[in-house]
This record gives structure tokens, C-alpha cells and sequence, in this order.
């Protein structure tokens, strides 16, 4: 419904939001948000995390996931969906668009960007110049280490893992092990031997 009115849209973000910090105003976080995140059955959001969120994009946390203390998580460029079983752990930040899985563990110290600041004017500051967004999914199933920078609209393929402090600039294709900066395969699953190889 905003997307098609920007003007409306932007006034909303200034009565809602500190410009300044990029963080909901008290009474966003008080009186709107609660109304707004959808949080499933047995799933706990512990109180240290740090919510940044707007009405106007999803936050979606499924069943018997968790979100740990200490955990930045950013919905106002994109959606953030987290789906059932999966469990971010503490110090992680989210920036949408992301879309974690089912069964996904994230490890400490994470960071995961479905956007990136524009900068190919030279005339301008960095600042200056907006964002631009895409969305970064994490499959079904996966492991990420910790202090693991995933990339904007990177997808990690289901059941595959990511060493730790390993950086990804490009898609892992499922079943892999990556590690490294930038992260490179360097185990894969063979169905037919049953067994992980070395790539």
C-alpha cells in the first residue's frame, strides 16, 4: 500500500522513526509493534534483542525458533522472515530483505544484508546516494558460523554449511561446505558414495 504512495510513506517514517539512529521511535516500539510482528507458537524472542522494525514490511518468526539477546534485526528496506526451528544466535544482525529457512542455525557475531548503500556517483557522498536491496536467502537446514558476513542477495543452498568468519560474495549451491574470504567450496556431499568430499 506505501510503495505506491511515497509521499505518505515518507512522512510515516519520519513521525515513527529517529532519522538520526535508524531506530523505531519508544512509541513504535511500545504501541505499534507489537501489533505488527507475527511471532508462531513456542518461538522466543529473548528481551536484549534489538528490534528494528516498520508496520509497512513483514516480521515473521516462526515456530519454536529463537531469537537470541544481543541480536540487531532491521526490517525497514525489506522483509525479514525466519521459519520454523531456526535459531539466531546471540550478536547476529539481520538486515532485510532476508529469508532465513527452516531449521537454520546462525552463529554468534552474524551478518546478514539483503541491501548495500550506492555509491557510483563520485559527486556524492556515499551517504548521499540511497540503497539499493535485494533479497538474501539462507535455506533449509543450514549452518552458518560465526562471525560470517553473507552478502546481499546471496542464496546459501539447503543443508549446506559456512566456516566460520568466512565472507560470501556469490551463491553456495546446496549440500557444500564453504569457508575461506571470499568463501570457496571446499566439501560437497556425494549422494551416490554417501559420504562428503573434498572439491
Amino acid at each position: 500500500m506505501l510503495e505506491n504512495r511515497p509521499s505518505l510513506k515518507k512522512i510515516l517514517h519520519h513521525v515513527m522513526m529517529n532519522e538520526l539512529t535508524a531506530q523505531p521511535r519508544w512509541f513504535t516500539r511500545m504501541l505499534i509493534n507489537p501489533f505488527f510482528i507475527k511471532k508462531g507458537k513456542g518461538s522466543i524472542i529473548k528481551a536484549g534483542a534489538r528490534l528494528d522494525l516498520i508496520p509497512s514490511k513483514k516480521f515473521i518468526v516462526g515456530n519454536h525458533c529463537v531469537v537470541e539477546t544481543r541480536t540487531t534485526i532491521n526490517n525497514q528496506v525489506g522483509d525479514v522472515v525466519i521459519e520454523d526451528g531456526s535459531m539466531i544466535t546471540t550478536g547476529v544482525t539481520i538486515v532485510g530483505p532476508v529469508h532465513i529457512g527452516k531449521n537454520v542455525i546462525v552463529g554468534n557475531g552474524t551478518l546478514i544484508f539483503g541491501m548495500r548503500h550506492n555509491y557510483e556517483n563520485p559527486d556524492l557522498p556515499i551517504s548521499a546516494q540511497g540503497i539499493s536491496t535485494s533479497l538474501t536467502t539462507v535455506c533449509d537446514d543450514s549452518w552458518i558460523g560465526g562471525n560470517v558476513v553473507i552478502n546481499q542477495g546471496v542464496t546459501i543452498g539447503k543443508h549446506s554449511l559456512v566456516g566460520t568468519g568466512s565472507v560470501v560474495t556469490r551463491d553456495v549451491p546446496p549440500y557444500c561446505i564453504v569457508a575461506g574470504v571470499p568463501a570457496r567450496i571446499i566439501k560437497k556431499y556425494d549422494f551416490q558414495k554417501n559420504e562428503w568430499i573434498l572439491v
